[in-house]
């Protein structure tokens, strides 16, 4: 078999940015929400050993309300970030797509978990398995935070790109002299 046909696909009468789909005025939707989940998830493990270390119910509170705005937002993220990938053909090709979504829906998954966890006494599930739990969902964020990072910023998945000048200069060109 040849190499190149393990190779990530490429359109090649198309610049190598891929458009979302989920946009407003090309900016893509799915990057302006990911940074609130990701924030809030991997902001968890510190509320959770704050009150390990002061032993302060505020901490443990202030871990439930993180862990239920990161999953909140984190399924919107996730219904923009999934209506992209099904509608953008040449981002459902990519294995890094994919790979993006199955750890993006274990980072949702591990975060009902703390929800559930959490909602009948906060400071009674933080040690061990709030611990353990916002701690794992802290690593598969970096996990799925790094490989959607790698779709934007080396595929050029969800991005728009710009041609050269002489080709295009586009609507975001400056005037011609």
């Amino acid at each position: 078999m040849d190499d190149k046909d393990l190779s990530q696909p490429v359109a090649t009468d198309r610049a190598p940015a891929v458009e979302s789909v989920m946009a407003i005025a090309k900016h893509p939707i799915h990057p302006m929400l990911v940074p609130f989940p990701i924030a809030f998830l991997s902001m968890l493990p510190l509320t959770d050993l704050a009150y390990l270390w002061l032993g302060d119910p505020f901490w443990a509170r202030a871990g439930l309300w993180l862990n239920i705005g990161g999953l909140v937002l984190g399924v919107v993220a996730a219904i923009v970030g999934t209506l992209d990938l099904v509608l953008v053909r040449v981002a459902r090709r990519h294995v890094s797509a994919w790979s993006h979504f199955i750890a993006a829906v274990m980072v949702l998954a591990l975060a009902a978990l703390g929800v559930w966890l959490r909602l009948p006494d906060p400071a009674a599930a933080v040690w061990p398995w709030g611990l353990v739990q916002s701690m794992t969902v802290a690593g598969m964020v970096v996990v799925a935070g790094w490989l959607g990072g790698s779709l934007s910023f080396h595929h050029g998945i969800g991005v728009y790109g710009h041609t050269k000048l002489d080709d295009d200069p586009g609507d975001d060109a400056p005037p011609a002299a």
